[in-house]
């Protein structure tokens, strides 16, 4: 009876651990997948899309896929800039371009109240195997080498004469299969917020609480704010393997900044992108007139700093997230 209670208990013990090292195999498996889904997969070698723009005689905005990723409302003009696009491209194939002009600003608080026969945007996009210093350049082009590719030069139309505020141009460039190695989200498949009744409400909540964020320096509230955005830029950047790290690193430097909010806002309104499913706000104050609502300054630069930024809700979530 003893021997039989003795050998009851050995297997109780044995069921038990065996119990807990399934359990124990079982979660370490579930933090690996959550691992690997938080970890960016980087190749060591990538393209890099780069968009060179200028303009005259106007204000405009440029689109790729219907996302914005340059524009000017301001003062002047601006030639010879770059921006890189590989975050804004999600697939390979055709890329839409679109370009939107309107009246160039002749003062602080006024528009002109046409465009002109002058106006105009051109627009460069090129690719690289990878971010390259001069001094690679140089070695690429003394052994014949070819490192960069124009894939699309498009300059807007000569306009007429004729009054006209707003004019929009559509062109377009191709991305082979195998210049994308990257997976970044797709605002395709996010909600439609165009018809969405409370999309004003929530928006203009979340600007709130952005404000809010950075004026008490909460620097974990404000990485995760932008956490989507850092991982997506920092996955389309493949040569990079601690693009990811230097972004959080450099968010959250910025972060516990002293600041103040400049320029207050009266009067914003919503914009909309991604075919309804991107959301931002525009100042239609004549001062800051097409820029975000959030502007400030700090100590270390002298130099305003918009806080521009595009939301979106995922599909089944009910709150909106910085995509862009």
């Amino acid at each position: 009876m003893v021997t039989n209670n003795i050998v009851k208990i050995l297997m109780l013990g044995i069921c038990i651990s065996l119990q807990s090292c399934a359990q124990s195999k079982k979660e370490k498996e579930t933090a690996t997948e959550n691992k690997k889904m938080d970890h960016l997969e980087h190749q060591k070698e990538g393209m890099l899309f780069k968009l060179k723009y200028e303009h005259a005689d106007c204000s405009y905005e440029i689109l790729i896929n219907d996302m914005p990723v340059a524009s000017h409302f301001g003062l002047g003009e601006r030639s010879g800039l770059t921006v890189n696009l590989n975050q804004y491209i999600l697939q390979p194939g055709k890329q839409e371009v679109t370009i939107r002009l309107y009246p160039s600003k002749k003062d602080e608080t006024a528009f002109a109240p046409s465009l002109s026969s002058n106006s105009f945007v051109k627009v460069e996009i090129s690719k690289n195997k990878e971010p390259m210093s001069m001094l690679d350049q140089m070695d690429a082009k003394d052994k014949g080498q070819q490192y960069q590719w124009q894939i699309l030069s498009y300059q807007t139309p000569k306009l007429d004469d004729k009054p006209q505020n707003f004019v929009e141009y559509k062109t377009s460039f191709i991305i082979d299969n195998k210049d994308i190695n990257w997976k970044i989200a797709d605002w395709n498949k996010s909600q439609n917020l165009q018809n969405s009744a409370n999309t004003r409400k929530e928006v203009d909540a979340f600007y709130s609480d952005f404000k809010k964020t950075l004026e008490e320096g909460n620097q974990q509230k404000y990485l995760s704010m932008l956490k989507q955005s850092i991982r997506d830029e920092a996955a389309s950047t493949p040569w990079n393997k601690d693009a990811e790290k230097d972004l959080t690193k450099s968010m959250a430097e910025y972060a516990v900044e002293k600041r103040n909010f400049i320029y207050p806002c009266t009067d914003a309104e919503l914009k909309f992108y991604g075919g309804g499913k991107v959301v931002t706000l525009v100042c239609k104050d004549p001062q800051t007139y097409g820029y975000s609502p959030l502007i400030s300054k700090t100590a270390k630069n002298m130099l305003p700093k918009v806080h521009t930024f595009y939301l979106h809700k995922p599909g089944g979530s009910d709150k909106l997230e910085i995509l862009r």
